[in-house]
Protein backbone atom coordinates (compact mmCIF):
# COMPACT_ATOMS: atom_id res chain seq x y z
CA UNK A 1 0.00 0.00 0.00
CA UNK A 2 2.76 2.68 0.96
CA UNK A 3 4.28 1.37 -2.21
CA UNK A 4 1.34 2.47 -4.19
CA UNK A 5 1.29 5.94 -2.69
CA UNK A 6 4.80 6.54 -3.47
CA UNK A 7 4.24 6.02 -7.08
CA UNK A 8 1.06 7.90 -6.81
CA UNK A 9 2.98 10.64 -5.90
CA UNK A 10 4.67 13.00 -8.76
CA UNK A 11 8.05 11.77 -9.61
CA UNK A 12 9.34 15.46 -10.38
CA UNK A 13 8.65 16.36 -6.89
CA UNK A 14 10.11 12.97 -5.46
CA UNK A 15 13.22 12.30 -7.78
CA UNK A 16 16.65 13.52 -6.81
CA UNK A 17 19.30 14.72 -8.88
CA UNK A 18 22.34 12.10 -8.98
CA UNK A 19 24.46 15.05 -7.60
CA UNK A 20 22.20 15.22 -4.71
CA UNK A 21 22.42 11.80 -4.36
CA UNK A 22 25.65 11.39 -4.69
CA UNK A 23 26.80 13.83 -2.26
CA UNK A 24 24.32 12.48 0.60
CA UNK A 25 25.94 9.45 0.17
CA UNK A 26 29.17 10.82 0.66
CA UNK A 27 28.23 12.67 3.70
CA UNK A 28 27.14 9.18 4.71
CA UNK A 29 30.08 7.38 3.90
CA UNK A 30 33.47 9.62 5.02
CA UNK A 31 31.66 10.82 8.49
CA UNK A 32 30.45 7.39 9.39
CA UNK A 33 33.88 6.36 8.33
CA UNK A 34 36.67 9.21 8.79
CA UNK A 35 39.42 6.72 10.84
CA UNK A 36 39.15 3.13 10.61
CA UNK A 37 41.60 0.06 10.22
CA UNK A 38 41.45 -2.17 7.41
CA UNK A 39 43.45 -4.95 6.87
CA UNK A 40 43.80 -7.22 3.35
CA UNK A 41 47.08 -7.69 0.60
CA UNK A 42 47.77 -5.00 -2.28
CA UNK A 43 47.55 -5.76 -5.58
CA UNK A 44 47.61 -3.63 -8.84
CA UNK A 45 50.13 -0.96 -7.40
CA UNK A 46 50.92 1.85 -9.56
CA UNK A 47 53.43 4.96 -8.40
CA UNK A 48 52.34 8.17 -10.26
CA UNK A 49 54.58 10.51 -11.26
CA UNK A 50 53.53 12.83 -8.87
CA UNK A 51 54.45 10.50 -5.98
CA UNK A 52 50.84 9.22 -5.05
CA UNK A 53 50.48 5.14 -5.14
CA UNK A 54 47.14 3.89 -6.54
CA UNK A 55 46.59 0.66 -5.23
CA UNK A 56 43.44 -2.13 -4.54
CA UNK A 57 43.29 -3.71 -0.96
CA UNK A 58 41.77 -7.16 -1.21
CA UNK A 59 40.39 -10.47 0.37
CA UNK A 60 39.40 -13.59 -0.95
CA UNK A 61 35.85 -11.79 -1.65
CA UNK A 62 35.99 -8.17 -2.18
CA UNK A 63 38.84 -5.92 -3.07
CA UNK A 64 38.97 -1.73 -2.24
CA UNK A 65 40.39 1.06 -4.08
CA UNK A 66 42.91 2.73 -2.50
CA UNK A 67 45.15 5.75 -2.47
CA UNK A 68 48.22 7.08 -0.81
CA UNK A 69 49.01 10.92 -1.65
CA UNK A 70 52.49 11.72 -2.14
CA UNK A 71 52.95 13.65 2.32
CA UNK A 72 51.52 10.24 3.47
CA UNK A 73 53.35 8.10 1.35
CA UNK A 74 56.91 9.53 2.18
CA UNK A 75 56.50 9.42 5.45
CA UNK A 76 55.93 5.13 5.56
CA UNK A 77 58.48 3.01 7.08
CA UNK A 78 57.66 0.48 4.74
CA UNK A 79 58.07 -0.06 0.86
CA UNK A 80 54.52 -0.82 -1.13
CA UNK A 81 54.59 -3.92 -2.84
CA UNK A 82 52.01 -6.23 -5.20
CA UNK A 83 51.17 -8.99 -2.30
CA UNK A 84 52.33 -8.23 1.15
CA UNK A 85 49.86 -8.41 3.56
CA UNK A 86 49.15 -5.02 5.11
CA UNK A 87 47.17 -3.22 7.91
CA UNK A 88 46.07 0.55 6.93
CA UNK A 89 44.62 3.26 9.06
CA UNK A 90 42.84 5.63 7.01
CA UNK A 91 39.12 6.77 6.07
CA UNK A 92 36.47 6.41 3.34
CA UNK A 93 36.43 9.67 0.68
CA UNK A 94 33.98 9.59 -2.61
CA UNK A 95 34.78 10.37 -6.08
CA UNK A 96 31.50 12.47 -7.10
CA UNK A 97 32.25 12.49 -10.84
CA UNK A 98 32.33 8.65 -11.04
CA UNK A 99 29.97 7.93 -8.05
CA UNK A 100 32.87 5.53 -6.60
CA UNK A 101 34.41 5.36 -3.23
CA UNK A 102 37.87 4.99 -2.63
CA UNK A 103 40.07 4.38 1.06
CA UNK A 104 42.17 7.64 1.56
CA UNK A 105 45.50 5.64 3.47
CA UNK A 106 47.34 7.10 5.94
CA UNK A 107 49.28 4.46 7.67
CA UNK A 108 50.43 1.48 6.20
CA UNK A 109 51.89 -0.98 8.08
CA UNK A 110 53.09 -4.75 7.39
CA UNK A 111 51.04 -7.20 8.99
CA UNK A 112 51.29 -10.08 11.37
CA UNK A 113 54.93 -10.52 12.38
CA UNK A 114 56.40 -8.53 9.74
CA UNK A 115 55.03 -5.29 11.12
CA UNK A 116 55.77 -6.20 14.86
CA UNK A 117 59.48 -6.64 13.86
CA UNK A 118 59.27 -3.33 11.61
CA UNK A 119 58.11 -1.45 14.91
CA UNK A 120 60.63 -3.47 17.31
CA UNK A 121 63.60 -2.49 15.21
CA UNK A 122 62.29 1.09 14.92
CA UNK A 123 61.45 1.70 19.05
CA UNK A 124 65.22 -0.18 19.55
CA UNK A 125 66.72 2.78 17.78
CA UNK A 126 64.46 5.39 19.65
CA UNK A 127 65.48 4.56 22.63
CA UNK A 128 69.08 3.61 21.65
CA UNK A 129 69.28 7.19 20.95
CA UNK A 130 67.54 8.20 24.22
CA UNK A 131 70.91 6.59 25.89
CA UNK A 132 69.06 3.95 27.56
CA UNK A 133 71.22 1.07 26.29
CA UNK A 134 74.44 2.77 26.84
CA UNK A 135 77.66 -0.07 28.85
CA UNK A 136 78.07 3.20 31.02
CA UNK A 137 74.69 3.00 32.63
CA UNK A 138 75.05 -1.13 33.49
CA UNK A 139 75.72 -1.85 37.34
CA UNK A 140 77.61 -5.14 38.45
CA UNK A 141 75.18 -7.47 40.22
CA UNK A 142 75.94 -8.32 44.24
CA UNK A 143 77.92 -11.33 44.52
CA UNK A 144 75.61 -13.08 47.47
CA UNK A 145 71.75 -11.38 46.88
CA UNK A 146 70.13 -12.00 49.72
CA UNK A 147 66.60 -10.41 48.48
CA UNK A 148 65.38 -11.16 45.05
CA UNK A 149 62.02 -9.74 43.59
CA UNK A 150 60.55 -11.84 40.66
CA UNK A 151 58.28 -10.07 38.66
CA UNK A 152 56.05 -12.73 36.34
CA UNK A 153 53.31 -14.65 36.39
CA UNK A 154 52.88 -16.74 39.21
CA UNK A 155 51.17 -19.64 37.13
CA UNK A 156 54.20 -20.10 34.44
CA UNK A 157 56.78 -22.38 34.04
CA UNK A 158 59.02 -19.97 33.75
CA UNK A 159 58.92 -19.23 37.93
CA UNK A 160 58.60 -23.01 38.66
CA UNK A 161 61.93 -23.09 36.68
CA UNK A 162 63.55 -20.59 38.38
CA UNK A 163 62.69 -21.87 41.55
CA UNK A 164 64.19 -25.11 41.08
CA UNK A 165 67.21 -24.12 40.15
CA UNK A 166 67.63 -22.27 43.33
CA UNK A 167 66.40 -25.14 45.54
CA UNK A 168 68.62 -27.57 44.05
CA UNK A 169 71.48 -24.82 44.83
CA UNK A 170 70.44 -24.70 47.56
CA UNK A 171 70.13 -20.67 47.64
CA UNK A 172 69.74 -18.70 51.22
CA UNK A 173 68.29 -15.57 50.19
CA UNK A 174 64.56 -14.97 50.20
CA UNK A 175 62.63 -14.94 46.56
CA UNK A 176 58.94 -12.28 46.82
CA UNK A 177 57.22 -13.13 43.97
CA UNK A 178 55.11 -9.95 41.99
CA UNK A 179 52.13 -11.29 40.10
CA UNK A 180 51.94 -9.54 36.69
CA UNK A 181 50.52 -10.65 33.66
CA UNK A 182 53.27 -11.35 31.04
CA UNK A 183 50.90 -11.29 27.77
CA UNK A 184 48.08 -9.80 26.28
CA UNK A 185 46.51 -5.84 26.70
CA UNK A 186 47.00 -5.66 30.13
CA UNK A 187 50.84 -7.08 30.59
CA UNK A 188 52.26 -3.99 30.04
CA UNK A 189 50.20 -1.58 32.63
CA UNK A 190 50.70 -4.57 35.20
CA UNK A 191 54.52 -5.17 34.57
CA UNK A 192 55.33 -0.96 35.17
CA UNK A 193 52.76 -1.26 37.88
CA UNK A 194 55.09 -4.77 39.67
CA UNK A 195 58.54 -3.01 38.72
CA UNK A 196 57.32 0.10 40.71
CA UNK A 197 56.50 -1.97 43.82
CA UNK A 198 59.25 -3.84 43.69
CA UNK A 199 61.76 -0.89 43.35
CA UNK A 200 59.55 0.82 46.35
CA UNK A 201 60.83 -2.72 48.71
CA UNK A 202 64.30 -2.00 48.22
CA UNK A 203 65.39 -5.74 46.91
CA UNK A 204 69.05 -6.69 46.28
CA UNK A 205 68.13 -7.99 42.77
CA UNK A 206 64.82 -7.41 40.44
CA UNK A 207 64.36 -9.85 37.76
CA UNK A 208 61.79 -9.35 34.90
CA UNK A 209 61.10 -13.11 33.14
CA UNK A 210 58.63 -15.05 30.94
CA UNK A 211 58.98 -18.67 29.47
CA UNK A 212 59.29 -18.31 25.37
CA UNK A 213 56.76 -17.23 22.84
CA UNK A 214 56.36 -16.07 19.64
CA UNK A 215 56.74 -11.72 19.22
CA UNK A 216 53.40 -11.26 19.50
CA UNK A 217 54.02 -13.09 22.75
CA UNK A 218 56.62 -11.27 24.03
CA UNK A 219 55.40 -7.90 22.97
CA UNK A 220 54.59 -6.22 26.63
CA UNK A 221 58.52 -6.55 27.07
CA UNK A 222 59.07 -4.23 24.39
CA UNK A 223 56.96 -1.41 25.83
CA UNK A 224 58.59 1.97 25.93
CA UNK A 225 57.91 3.37 29.57
CA UNK A 226 58.19 -0.41 31.07
CA UNK A 227 62.15 -0.07 28.75
CA UNK A 228 62.77 3.45 30.44
CA UNK A 229 61.87 2.44 34.18
CA UNK A 230 64.17 -0.65 33.99
CA UNK A 231 67.31 1.39 32.53
CA UNK A 232 66.20 4.70 35.04
CA UNK A 233 65.89 1.82 38.29
CA UNK A 234 67.81 2.46 41.44
CA UNK A 235 68.21 -1.59 41.74
CA UNK A 236 70.35 -3.71 39.41
CA UNK A 237 68.20 -5.77 36.60
CA UNK A 238 68.17 -9.23 35.32
CA UNK A 239 65.66 -9.37 32.02
CA UNK A 240 65.51 -13.36 31.60
CA UNK A 241 62.53 -13.60 28.56
CA UNK A 242 62.02 -16.31 26.26
CA UNK A 243 64.67 -18.57 25.25
CA UNK A 244 68.62 -17.74 24.32
CA UNK A 245 67.22 -16.82 20.24
CA UNK A 246 64.60 -14.60 21.68
CA UNK A 247 65.58 -10.49 22.10
CA UNK A 248 63.06 -7.80 23.48
CA UNK A 249 64.19 -4.25 24.82
CA UNK A 250 63.94 -5.05 28.10
CA UNK A 251 67.15 -7.08 27.77
CA UNK A 252 69.08 -4.38 26.47
CA UNK A 253 68.21 -1.63 28.90
CA UNK A 254 68.55 -4.32 32.15
CA UNK A 255 71.69 -4.50 33.88
CA UNK A 256 72.35 -8.38 32.81
CA UNK A 257 70.79 -10.20 30.32
CA UNK A 258 70.23 -14.22 31.10
CA UNK A 259 68.76 -16.12 28.32
CA UNK A 260 66.19 -18.12 29.73
CA UNK A 261 64.77 -17.93 33.72
CA UNK A 262 66.94 -21.13 34.53
CA UNK A 263 69.73 -19.41 33.62
CA UNK A 264 68.56 -16.16 36.13
CA UNK A 265 68.72 -18.48 38.88
CA UNK A 266 72.76 -20.07 38.40
CA UNK A 267 73.17 -16.66 37.61
CA UNK A 268 72.09 -15.66 41.23
CA UNK A 269 73.10 -18.08 43.08
CA UNK A 270 76.55 -18.45 41.41
CA UNK A 271 77.78 -16.24 43.96
CA UNK A 272 76.64 -18.20 46.85
CA UNK A 273 77.63 -21.27 45.53
CA UNK A 274 81.25 -19.69 45.04
CA UNK A 275 80.86 -18.58 48.77
CA UNK A 276 79.86 -22.11 50.33
CA UNK A 277 82.64 -23.71 48.21
CA UNK A 278 85.27 -21.65 50.03
CA UNK A 279 83.97 -21.77 53.31
CA UNK A 280 83.75 -25.45 53.07
CA UNK A 281 87.70 -25.37 51.92
CA UNK A 282 88.31 -23.41 55.06
CA UNK A 283 86.28 -25.72 57.64
CA UNK A 284 88.30 -28.58 56.30
CA UNK A 285 91.35 -26.84 56.62
CA UNK A 286 90.41 -25.65 60.18
CA UNK A 287 89.32 -29.31 61.38
CA UNK A 288 92.23 -30.36 59.89
CA UNK A 289 94.34 -28.32 62.13
CA UNK A 290 92.12 -28.40 64.97
CA UNK A 291 92.64 -31.64 65.04
CA UNK A 292 96.13 -31.81 64.14
CA UNK A 293 96.80 -29.94 66.98
CA UNK A 294 94.20 -31.80 68.98
CA UNK A 295 96.72 -34.54 68.69
CA UNK A 296 99.48 -33.17 69.78
CA UNK A 297 97.83 -32.11 73.03
CA UNK A 298 96.88 -35.67 73.53
CA UNK A 299 100.56 -37.18 72.92
CA UNK A 300 101.42 -34.68 75.50
CA UNK A 301 99.07 -34.95 77.88
CA UNK A 302 99.87 -38.93 77.85
CA UNK A 303 103.34 -38.46 78.20
CA UNK A 304 102.49 -35.86 81.29
CA UNK A 305 100.61 -38.56 82.60
CA UNK A 306 103.41 -41.23 82.27
CA UNK A 307 105.63 -38.88 83.44
CA UNK A 308 102.78 -38.31 86.44
CA UNK A 309 102.99 -42.32 87.03
CA UNK A 310 106.12 -42.38 87.00
CA UNK A 311 107.29 -40.02 89.88
CA UNK A 312 103.62 -39.80 91.70
CA UNK A 313 103.49 -36.96 94.15
CA UNK A 314 100.83 -34.70 94.90
CA UNK A 315 102.58 -31.36 94.20
CA UNK A 316 103.45 -32.59 90.66
CA UNK A 317 100.04 -33.45 89.73
CA UNK A 318 98.43 -30.50 91.07
CA UNK A 319 101.42 -28.60 88.61
CA UNK A 320 100.15 -31.28 86.08
CA UNK A 321 96.41 -29.76 86.18
CA UNK A 322 97.30 -26.42 86.26
CA UNK A 323 99.20 -27.06 83.25
CA UNK A 324 96.29 -28.98 81.55
CA UNK A 325 94.04 -26.39 82.72
CA UNK A 326 96.25 -23.79 80.83
CA UNK A 327 97.31 -25.77 77.54
CA UNK A 328 93.75 -26.25 77.49
CA UNK A 329 92.71 -21.92 77.78
CA UNK A 330 95.88 -21.49 75.16
CA UNK A 331 94.20 -24.07 72.66
CA UNK A 332 90.87 -22.20 73.15
CA UNK A 333 92.65 -18.69 72.27
CA UNK A 334 94.45 -20.59 69.53
CA UNK A 335 91.36 -21.94 67.72
CA UNK A 336 89.90 -18.32 68.29
CA UNK A 337 92.72 -16.81 66.52
CA UNK A 338 92.78 -18.86 63.99
CA UNK A 339 89.77 -18.64 63.21
CA UNK A 340 89.54 -15.27 63.02
CA UNK A 341 92.74 -15.14 61.20
CA UNK A 342 91.22 -17.33 59.03
CA UNK A 343 87.69 -15.20 58.50
CA UNK A 344 90.36 -12.37 57.62
CA UNK A 345 91.87 -13.71 55.37
CA UNK A 346 88.47 -14.56 53.19
CA UNK A 347 87.31 -10.76 53.61
CA UNK A 348 90.82 -10.01 52.01
CA UNK A 349 90.72 -12.87 48.85
CA UNK A 350 87.12 -11.38 48.48
CA UNK A 351 88.33 -7.72 48.37
CA UNK A 352 91.20 -8.49 45.96
CA UNK A 353 88.70 -11.17 44.25
CA UNK A 354 86.37 -8.01 43.47
CA UNK A 355 89.31 -5.56 42.68
CA UNK A 356 90.63 -8.21 39.87
CA UNK A 357 87.14 -9.41 38.43
CA UNK A 358 87.25 -9.91 35.16
CA UNK A 359 83.96 -8.38 34.46
CA UNK A 360 85.24 -5.16 35.60
CA UNK A 361 88.63 -5.10 34.07
CA UNK A 362 86.52 -5.95 30.41
CA UNK A 363 84.63 -3.05 31.14
CA UNK A 364 87.57 -0.44 31.52
CA UNK A 365 89.39 -2.19 28.60
CA UNK A 366 86.40 -2.09 26.46
CA UNK A 367 85.88 1.87 27.49
CA UNK A 368 89.79 2.59 26.45
CA UNK A 369 89.28 0.45 23.05
CA UNK A 370 85.91 2.88 22.50
CA UNK A 371 87.94 5.69 23.42
CA UNK A 372 91.27 4.99 20.86
CA UNK A 373 88.81 4.06 18.02
CA UNK A 374 87.12 7.24 18.50
CA UNK A 375 90.64 9.16 18.10
CA UNK A 376 91.56 7.66 15.25
CA UNK A 377 88.43 8.55 13.54
CA UNK A 378 88.64 11.57 14.19
CA UNK A 379 91.98 12.13 13.53
CA UNK A 380 91.37 10.32 10.16
CA UNK A 381 88.52 12.60 9.27
CA UNK A 382 90.76 15.77 9.91
CA UNK A 383 93.68 13.93 7.75
CA UNK A 384 91.53 13.33 4.67
CA UNK A 385 90.06 17.25 4.61
CA UNK A 386 93.42 18.34 4.88
CA UNK A 387 94.38 16.35 1.61
CA UNK A 388 90.96 17.72 0.14
CA UNK A 389 91.74 20.75 0.85
CA UNK A 390 95.48 20.81 -0.17
CA UNK A 391 94.28 18.60 -3.56
CA UNK A 392 91.69 21.00 -4.30
CA UNK A 393 94.07 23.77 -3.75
CA UNK A 394 96.47 22.77 -6.41
CA UNK A 395 93.96 21.95 -8.66
CA UNK A 396 92.56 25.45 -8.84
CA UNK A 397 96.47 26.34 -9.78
CA UNK A 398 96.93 24.29 -11.95
CA UNK A 399 93.94 25.65 -13.52
CA UNK A 400 95.10 29.13 -13.54
CA UNK A 401 98.10 28.12 -14.99
CA UNK A 402 97.07 25.47 -17.94
CA UNK A 403 98.19 26.68 -21.12
CA UNK A 404 94.29 26.41 -22.37
CA UNK A 405 93.16 28.66 -19.64
CA UNK A 406 95.69 31.37 -20.38
CA UNK A 407 93.84 31.32 -24.19
CA UNK A 408 90.53 31.17 -23.34
CA UNK A 409 91.35 34.60 -21.21
CA UNK A 410 91.65 36.15 -24.50
CA UNK A 411 95.58 35.96 -24.97
CA UNK A 412 97.66 34.30 -28.37
CA UNK A 413 100.97 32.20 -28.85
CA UNK A 414 103.25 33.01 -31.24
CA UNK A 415 104.98 29.60 -32.86
CA UNK A 416 107.33 28.47 -35.47
CA UNK A 417 106.58 26.19 -37.87
CA UNK A 418 107.82 23.14 -35.45
CA UNK A 419 105.58 24.56 -32.99
CA UNK A 420 108.18 26.29 -30.44
CA UNK A 421 107.25 29.48 -28.40
CA UNK A 422 108.84 32.39 -29.78
CA UNK A 423 109.40 34.73 -27.04
CA UNK A 424 110.50 38.09 -29.02
CA UNK A 425 110.55 39.98 -32.13
CA UNK A 426 114.35 38.78 -32.73
CA UNK A 427 113.57 35.28 -32.15
CA UNK A 428 110.38 35.80 -34.56
CA UNK A 429 112.55 37.38 -37.28
CA UNK A 430 115.29 34.57 -37.32
CA UNK A 431 112.35 31.97 -37.38
CA UNK A 432 110.69 33.68 -40.03
CA UNK A 433 111.73 31.33 -42.87
CA UNK A 434 110.55 28.30 -41.65
CA UNK A 435 106.83 30.19 -40.73
CA UNK A 436 105.02 31.33 -38.15
CA UNK A 437 101.94 30.79 -37.25
CA UNK A 438 99.38 32.13 -34.06
CA UNK A 439 97.51 29.99 -31.69
CA UNK A 440 94.66 31.07 -30.35
CA UNK A 441 91.80 29.87 -28.20
CA UNK A 442 89.83 27.66 -30.80
CA UNK A 443 92.39 27.29 -33.61
CA UNK A 444 95.55 28.53 -35.48
CA UNK A 445 96.30 31.42 -37.67
CA UNK A 446 99.23 31.57 -40.25
CA UNK A 447 101.66 34.67 -40.26
CA UNK A 448 102.83 36.13 -43.14
CA UNK A 449 105.30 39.13 -42.76
CA UNK A 450 104.97 42.25 -44.74
CA UNK A 451 107.50 45.53 -45.17
CA UNK A 452 106.09 48.57 -43.34
CA UNK A 453 105.93 50.84 -45.80
CA UNK A 454 106.27 53.73 -43.96
CA UNK A 455 109.99 52.41 -42.56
Amino acid sequence: MAQMEFLSQSPEQNAMTVSDLTERIRGTLEGGFRQIWVTGEISNLRRQASGHCYFSLKDKDSQLSCVLFRGDAARQEMELRDGVEVVIMGGISVYPPRGTYQLIARVVLESGAGRLQAEFERLKKTLAAEGLFDRERKRALPMVPRRVAVITSPTGAALQDFLRILRRREFGGTVTVYPARVQGAEAMGELRDMLRRAMEHRPDVILLTRGGGSIEDLWAFNDADLVRMVATSPIPVISAVGHEIDFVLTDFAADVRAETPSGAAELLSSGQVEVKRRLREVNYRFQTQVSTRLGECRAQLERMGLELRNVHPARVIERAHFRVDDLSDQLKAALKDFTAAEKDRLQRLERRFDRVAPSRRLGLARRDLEALALRMKTARASRLRSFAKDLSSLEVRLRSNDLQSILNRGFAILQDGEGQHVPDLATARDRAASGLRVRLRDGVLAVRETQDEGA
